[in-house]
């Protein structure tokens, strides 16, 4: 049954959702092919890293659920909710680990040094706690509402408001709960205490993304 449903997931993925990060990967590439200063190039590779991808993870995990168009008969086959989500949320993870893979093999092989971000671990950090926070953020607020635009909405909302206020954040309380810390501020003091709030919250939206499908009759 599992692997019935990993195929069906597969196959009934739309290859028009493929488009929103391929695209946005392309265009910073093509960027960053005619920023050749060194600065430059860190300041677009941390942009796209730390910033785009959580967006575009956030914005394609709200559709991921209840985008689908046999959803009715999805949720009238037994299939437990926490397989529907690492099903459906884990395809986008593994199509922005591509992403971003992809981009850090590119611009290192032009001359990009990311070491201000810190060590390899920590590089990886800066892209992969934001986008797991915003790709739950946003699959929650599809569930809650039962509506997609509505997670795409609030994860886009979330998005703009902590990146024009992201100096207040980090001198403020909010400094716990801005995204874009491991990648625009990489020597605050009180990152550590960031990334694991972030974490924090992104397995209690998880939780209560899994309540929720728990219920599938509201979203039929």
């Amino acid at each position: 049954m599992k692997q019935d449903s990993l195929k069906y997931t597969f196959k009934t993925y739309r290859l028009d959702h493929l488009y929103l990060p391929a695209a946005f990967l392309a265009l910073f590439m093509i960027i960053c092919m005619f920023r050749l200063e060194p600065d430059d190039l860190f300041d677009m590779s941390r942009a796209y890293l730390g910033a785009v991808i959580p967006l575009v993870g956030g914005i394609m995990a709200s559709y991921a659920i209840l985008d689908d168009p046999a959803l009715e008969l999805r949720f009238g086959t037994p299939a437990r909710a926490e397989h529907l989500l690492v099903e459906r949320l884990g395809l986008i993870f593994l199509i922005q680990v591509m992403c971003a893979t992809i981009f850090q093999v590119f611009v290192t092989t032009i001359g990009a040094d990311l070491s201000p971000l810190g060590s390899f671990w920590r590089i990886q950090l800066a892209w992969f706690i934001p986008t797991i926070s915003l790709m739950s953020l946003g699959c929650l607020g599809s569930l809650i509402s039962a509506q997609t635009m509505t997670g795409t909405f609030l994860t886009s909302l979330i998005w703009l408001i902590e990146l024009l206020a992201r100096g207040w954040l980090a001198c403020n309380s909010g400094k716990y709960f801005l995204v874009f810390m491991g990648a625009l501020m990489a020597d605050h003091p009180d990152l550590t205490a960031n990334q694991i709030t972030l974490t924090v919250l992104t397995f209690l939206f998880l939780i209560f993304s899994w309540l929720l499908l728990r219920k599938q009759e509201q979203y039929i």
